[in-house]
């Protein structure tokens, strides 16, 4: 089975370097049957990475004609990914919301979990707003997105850890503290319930930050038990990492007990489909 679709790509139009007609030209060479274009959405308070209001309607036009115009070759799919604290969108603008949480934040201090210019301000939020106490400040993190999940109901939720962006050698929090642990299986409760589709996300392997997708295996594992189904997404901002690690991941996924995997529909087909992996039509 091999992946054709990817349901998480950045443009030129918030913080990705390619443009829309070139991440579908790169799609196609894939031999990608959809690809789903999934750029951040308006900021409220922080224009770091959102896309500027006044290019919002020309992202969404760009995109359109993209689908119109390669039609009957590759399924292009608008949609938006919202940051769960300050994201602004219009959601009957687009095809599909990609929820996520891109901040740590306590009352009115905050910082950007997946910044590397902004790396002393996680652990500063850390050190003010929670006494030092990392684990409360990841706990509340996965909590929050939960609880956003159950607000929105996206049909995607995004790099669901992306909190231990900067923890690869523990100092941030404990990983394996029973307050973490603890609060993302609630989190995946919650998303769970949403009817949300947990994304495996790639991105950071592919730019070298961390050695596995976002959510770790272990969180898979107990999203697998739970029963939930998940969408690859690559998180792509280059076009030439549209599929980065997908093989790999995917053979990982079979091994891990999936069933299968989801993904954007291509023509003819609904939004989201599931391809099993015990279709060998895949």
């Amino acid at each position: 089975m091999r992946a054709r679709s990817n349901a998480h790509t950045h443009t030129a139009f918030s913080d990705g370097r390619d443009t829309p007609r070139q991440q579908v030209e790169r799609a196609l060479a894939l031999g990608f049957r959809s690809l789903g274009f999934s750029d951040h959405a308006v900021q409220e308070v922080d224009a770091f990475t959102g896309m500027p209001k006044e290019r919002e309607a020309d992202y969404q036009s760009a995109v359109r004609a993209l689908a119109e115009e390669y039609a009957g070759r590759i399924r292009v799919h608008l949609g938006v990914e919202l940051d769960s604290e300050f994201g602004l969108a219009e959601k009957k603008s687009y095809d599909y919301i990609l929820l996520s949480c891109h901040y740590v934040r306590k009352g009115n201090v905050r910082a950007l979990v997946d910044c590397r210019p902004r790396r002393d301000r996680v652990f500063a939020v850390r050190d003010e707003a929670y006494g030092g106490n990392g684990e409360a400040m990841a706990a509340d993190y996965f909590l929050h997105l939960g609880a956003r999940a159950l607000e929105e109901r996206p049909a995607i939720l995004g790099h669901f850890d992306i909190v231990k962006y900067f923890n690869g050698d523990g100092s941030l929090y404990d990983a394996d503290s029973p307050v973490v642990r603890r609060a993302w299986r609630e989190a995946l409760a919650m998303a769970r319930e949403s009817g949300a589709l947990l994304e495996v996300n790639t991105g950071g392997m592919a730019r070298g930050y961390v050695n596995e997708p976002y959510p770790s295996w272990d969180i898979l594992r107990a999203w697998r038990d739970l029963g939930g189904g998940v969408i690859l997404g690559s998180d792509c901002h280059d076009a030439r990492l549209l599929d980065f690690a997908f093989d790999d991941v995917l053979a990982r996924l079979r091994a891990e007990g999936f069933g299968g995997v989801w993904e954007l529909g291509g023509a003819g087909e609904p939004m989201f489909v599931e391809r099993r992996f015990s279709d060998e039509k895949n």
